[in-house]
């Protein structure tokens, strides 16, 4: 036994507590030693009983024996190492074959039954190239919505977030911050906001599922994204309530898509004229440009959309344009009330009024935090109308039975009842409640869009 040995079975003989970090003349009695076997157990000369009570795993005539030296490379297994010069800790780690004691022995982290074993999609740990615990990566299957994922191709939807995470099959296109997790009550960075996805689905007691909000221009951003601006490849696929007549129509690359989403055959949507555009996109003249920023455009309800590229998004997104019924009774809770807030709130609603409500987005009555590069004009209001238009959500208090925000005012919405039809359900700039599918103007200079008409998404499922 060594001096220092001798010295500490001493004083533990005396009463003296030695802790498991006590150290004596450079020797280090405690977890950081590679030579201890078990940090827990008790230092040299003290009494013992079995091999686990001692510092050193050696009980010998009742008192545990002296430490040994361990070596990572004096090929023995000693110290705490569970295999020969592997794992343990205070050695490398062991590679598959080798003996462990926890996953933290092994080079692969996966210790079954006592064994390093390589990587697999079923062992109940995040390894290999996995994104989430045995899914994602290039061997295991495609994460469920909510796990975490590097790239579209880890989610079994093919859509993976900004934030890192695998998509619902309703919620592909809000796969980017702005205008995909900026819906709801207050502005994006106030300390009130109730913003959630953008994508968020609702109940309706007509057993249809809503759209919470109607959609944002970067919704369509990020559906654009996806494809790299070629959309009819998608629609090419034949998804579900897709009518192949269309797809001609739909744009091959970003340049057409931002054609398809610019001022061209459109009312309305020229910046340069009093108009409004939520589509951000490279200035295309000086007076032709965006004044406010992409992400302040993203956030709001896209306008200038042409209705088959509106019924695309709802398509990527497992969804369709609603009906005008369907529009209807998002309106008056399946008929049952006049206004959408009137199963809650019975104050009536004067939709010829200027006055302002706090429950609807109508006659110029949002305004955008930020004005960008926006003038104004003679009339008293902003040359580009885009300040006017609420990213989805802000007038919670309109809100209709199931939690649809926004079913009058903002935009209007596209439906389904024929190629080009809409619903004039009250907009950001003067128009008023008419039931009914209305078909918009179809000659060259204006088929394409409105600025007042957006989109909504609904889902029979």
């Amino acid at each position: 036994m060594t001096v220092m040995h001798r010295l500490a079975a001493t004083l533990i003989g005396l009463g003296f507590a030695i802790s498991a970090c006590t150290t004596f003349s450079g020797l280090t009695l405690g977890a950081d030693d590679p030579n201890v076997v078990n940090p827990n157990g008790k230092v040299t000369g003290a009494a013992c009983t079995t091999n686990d009570d001692c510092q050193s795993g050696s009980c010998s005539g009742g008192k545990c024996s002296a430490l040994t030296s361990a070596s990572s490379t004096n090929g023995k297994k000693d110290g705490r190492e569970t295999d020969v010069d592997c794992g343990g800790g205070t050695a490398p780690q062991c590679d598959d074959g080798k003996a462990c004691a926890e996953a933290t022995d092994c080079a692969n982290g996966v210790c079954k039954t006592g064994v390093c074993a390589s990587p697999a999609p079923d062992d109940g740990i995040k390894n290999g190239d996995e994104t989430d615990v045995d899914c994602g990566g290039t061997k295991a299957p495609k994460c469920a919505t909510d796990k975490t994922c590097a790239a579209d191709g880890d989610c079994a939807t093919g859509a993976c977030s900004y934030a890192k995470k695998c998509l619902a099959e309703t919620a592909k296109s809000c796969a980017q911050h702005f205008g995909g997790d900026t819906c709801g009550a207050g502005e994006t960075g106030a300390a009130d906001a109730k913003h959630e996805s953008c994508c968020t689905t609702v109940q309706a007691s007509n057993g249809l599922t809503y759209g919470k909000y109607q959609i944002t221009a970067g919704r369509m951003r990020a559906f654009a994204a996806k494809f790299n601006g070629n959309l009819r490849s998608f629609v090419e696929t034949n998804p579900p309530n897709w009518d192949a007549d269309f797809t001609d129509q739909m744009p091959s690359n970003m340049e057409e898509v931002d054609g398809s989403l610019g001022p061209n055959t459109k009312r309305g949507c020229s910046t340069a004229n009093k108009g409004a555009r939520t589509w951000w996109q490279e200035d295309i003249t000086a007076t032709e440009k965006n004044y406010f920023p992409k992400d302040t455009l993203d956030e709001k309800s896209l306008n200038c959309v042409p209705w088959y590229l509106a019924l695309a998004l709802c398509v990527y997104d497992g969804g369709r344009l609603p009906m005008a019924s369907e529009v209807q009774a998002g309106i008056t809770n399946s008929g049952t009330t006049q206004w959408p807030w009137n199963f809650q709130d019975q104050t009536g609603y004067n939709p010829t009024s200027t006055a302002g409500d706090p429950r609807v987005v109508h006659h110029y009555s949002y305004a955008t935090p930020t004005t960008g590069e926006a003038t104004m004009g003679g009339d008293g209001l902003f040359n580009d109308r885009s300040f006017y238009i609420a990213p989805p959500g802000r007038r919670p208090t309109g809100a209709n039975k199931a939690g649809v925000m926004d079913a009058v005012g903002n935009n209007m919405v596209w439906v389904a009842d024929g190629y080009n039809r809409f619903y004039y359900s009250l907009s950001w700039e003067d128009h008023e409640l008419q039931n009914g599918a209305k078909p918009w103007a179809d000659n060259a200079n204006e088929k394409d869009g409105y600025y007042a008409i957006g989109a909504r998404c609904v889902f029979d499922k």
